[in-house]
């Protein structure tokens, strides 16, 4: 299964991270802004504002997977600027 993916571009010598994701874990939190995750058998990106879910329905494949086998973005937060 895999464990988190990343997107790196670079362009004249710089690097910046345009995607992060990680497996939704434990203390993943969503916050008032909610959050980009993505679903582990098709890859499509849509955004949540609770965790409080077991399992979730893609609404892409309409695959009902369990909540730890999603993928959050960790590039997703009020401190990373965009």
């Amino acid at each position: 299964m895999i464990q988190a993916t990343k997107k790196i571009i670079i362009n004249g010598g710089k690097q910046k991270v345009t995607e992060d994701y990680q497996l939704i874990c434990k203390r993943s939190r969503a916050g008032k802004n909610g959050k980009k995750v993505k679903c582990p058998h098709c890859g499509h990106v849509h955004r949540i504002y609770r965790l409080s879910f077991t399992t979730l329905t893609c609404p892409s494949c309409k695959e009902q997977t369990d909540k730890y086998e999603w993928m959050i973005d960790q590039t997703d937060t009020w401190r990373t600027p965009k």
